[in-house]
């Protein structure tokens, strides 16, 4: 089975969301959809931290490299 993609699991957040506010769903199966939702939710953001981090890292990269760059003028 191939992983989830970051896109793919925040579309799935989505339609669960659509899918609550709806309503008209019984309890459990709206518990089901929350609990879905929540670890959705969790991993997108854990994904999206991650990206930043990395992000960061590369702007300090590129932030040294500049500072070495002017030190050599």
């Amino acid at each position: 089975m191939t992983e989830q993609t970051y896109s793919d699991a925040l579309r799935r957040l989505e339609s669960i969301v659509a899918e609550l506010e709806r309503g008209g769903m019984d309890l459990e199966t709206t518990l089901t959809r929350f609990e879905e939702g929540s670890a959705l939710l969790e991993r997108c953001q854990g994904e999206l931290k991650e990206a930043e981090g990395r992000l960061e890292k590369l702007r300090l990269e590129d932030a040294e490299a500049m500072v070495e760059e002017a030190k050599k003028e």
